[in-house]
């Protein structure tokens, strides 16, 4: 009885506002087979238009306090968020603002931050040395020149003051955050929160809200990235094992394709400015989480004694991981897989983690492990989600892997890929648990695997390492394009290369729509209520 009682609360200690998702979503499968009953081409229209700044009023008080933060995040899931509002309501996605802040409090916040940036901008050089400060400044500045430059508020001269208000953005986090620094893929997540504030200290104290949550991703250790490779896996899986059991065939079952993917949270999968709104939407998923006083713009000392980085006393912690490894990459993954396998044991004492997960350096780790090994989480069995044998290799494996993911040297010579308009979504989608039915495979029945067991998923609280419905829209933009990856017989560097050349070219509805759906669907039927969802969330 009691067992029973603490599944049944799952979901509102999961998701405090699920019950609403589910009830505007539509409780009964056929609501969700409407949902996923339109053609591919026809115009998809929002659930809701985007929120106006006359309805958000209606959200606060007369004092100006936030009163519902549950059902704003909630219209804003079904609607977004009109443009000229976003600067307001984005603040409030982003965790910036502590509970409770009047109008003339959160004006009085945000110029205090906005003060505490520019003292810690004019402290670079006292908080670093100047030969770590030129790497870090040079660092950020190659990527800031090739993000976004075809947006009109980053076109222009490479000194104009919208791409200096990011590179410095970005130069006084690396600062002040020493254990994080600065990776490449992070002006990806500044870029559209700096064009949407268009005010560099606002902007910064937004983005330590957003890496409050994703600064993990890019850990040296990987396990983030890991966890996040081994929940979409087992999506997948239990969504459609026939398009699972075919990238298996194709060597394409790590999903390493998707790394971009994961890593930005699709921001690069879409136009700018649909881009904006699908970040909104999934932000709004997620459960508010305020800032216990306010929002911390600086991170703990580096430890570098504690990690093996570097060999210079106070050099950052970070340099290597940013461009290349140290050397021993071989070893230094290995360790990192084993630290990764016996991390639920509690610490390891001289474990060192992994030395370079940074995106530059990932082909040069592949290669200095000679063979590719399969350290990606085996998911035959839930209760092997996280073992000794089933390690995600956090991996793209191109030069440039947030561009590229194609180029894998144990794949076979690709092909030039389909142009995009062949592109098609499936259009056999049926609901339930397994999230879609099984279908006819274009290839040969003689080679095919078993099909894999049913399973259960993660529960809200876990998947994704909090957030879902990331996962969910990954999964949505992959079965778009199922049926033309089967009935084409892709292998992975076709697949890679497929999804390389759709870079901010998916279209936003479908894939929101669809994605809408199927997070209903895996709400509704609590598969992650299961036995099978609790082994697969257990450490191993």
């Amino acid at each position: 009885m009691l067992l029973a009682e603490k599944r049944s609360s799952l979901t509102t200690a999961a998701l405090p506002f699920t019950q609403s998702i589910l009830s505007q979503v539509g409780r009964t499968l056929s609501k969700v087979q409407q949902v996923l009953s339109w053609s591919y081409g026809e115009d998809v229209k929002p659930f809701k238009p985007p929120l106006s700044d006359a309805e958000f009023h209606t959200y606060l008080n007369h004092e100006g306090q936030l009163s519902r933060p549950e059902e704003l995040r909630l219209r804003i899931y079904h609607g977004g968020v009109e443009p000229s509002l976003r600067k307001v309501v984005w603040r409030y996605l982003l965790n910036v603002y502590p509970d409770g802040l009047t109008g003339r409090e959160r004006m009085d916040y945000m110029k205090r931050k906005s003060r505490e940036y520019e003292q810690l901008k004019s402290e670079w050089a006292q908080r670093v040395n100047p030969e770590d400060l030129e790497f870090i400044r040079s660092t950020v500045l190659k990527d800031v020149l090739r993000t976004d430059r075809a947006h009109p508020y980053y076109a222009g001269p490479e000194d104009g003051p919208h791409l200096r208000a990011l590179h410095d953005l970005l130069t006084t986090y690396a600062v002040t955050h020493p254990q994080v620094s600065y990776c490449q893929g992070m002006s990806d997540l500044a870029s559209p929160i700096l064009a949407v504030m268009d005010h560099e200290g606002h902007a910064f104290v937004c983005f330590c809200g957003i890496m409050k949550r994703l600064a993990a991703n890019f850990h040296p250790d990987g396990r983030a990235m890991a966890t996040k490779f081994a929940h979409l896996k087992l999506l997948l899986r239990h969504a459609d094992p026939d398009f699972y059991q075919y990238l298996q065939e194709a060597g394409a079952d790590d999903l390493f394709f998707c790394y971009r993917w994961l890593l930005l949270e699709l921001k690069r999968e879409f136009a700018f400015d649909d881009a904006l709104r699908m970040l909104e939407v999934t932000w709004s998923s997620l459960p508010p989480d305020p800032p216990e006083h306010e929002v911390e713009l600086v991170g703990p000392p580096s430890q570098v004694a504690d990690t093996g980085f570097g060999s210079h006393r106070g050099r950052p912690v970070r340099q290597r991981h940013m461009l290349r490894p140290a050397g021993g990459g071989s070893s230094a993954f290995e360790d990192a897989v084993v630290h990764l396998a016996t991390s639920s044991q509690g610490p390891s004492g001289g474990g060192r983690l992994l030395r370079q997960a940074s995106l530059d350096g990932l082909q040069q780790l592949r290669d200095n492990m000679g063979p590719r090994k399969d350290f990606l989480v085996q998911l035959a069995h839930p209760a092997t989600l996280i073992s000794s044998k089933s390690l995600s290799e956090p991996l793209l494996n191109s030069p440039d892997p947030l561009l590229s993911s194609s180029s894998r040297p144990d794949s076979p010579s690709s092909s030039s890929p389909p142009s995009t308009q062949e592109a098609s979504p499936s259009g056999d989608i049926a609901v339930g648990s397994p999230l879609m039915q099984d279908v006819g495979s274009p290839r040969d029945p003689g080679k095919s695997l078993p099909p894999p067991p049913p399973m259960g998923l993660p529960p809200p609280q876990e998947f994704g390492r909090g957030n879902p419905f990331m996962l969910f829209l990954c999964l949505a933009i992959l079965l778009e394009h199922r049926d033309h990856i089967m009935r084409n017989g892709l292998d992975y560097n076709e697949l890679a290369m497929h999804f390389d050349r759709l870079v901010r070219k998916h279209h936003l509805g479908r894939v929101l729509r669809r994605a809408k759906a199927l997070f209903a669907d895996y709400l509704q039927s609590e598969v992650w209520d299961s036995e099978e969802g609790a082994e697969a969330t257990a450490p191993s």
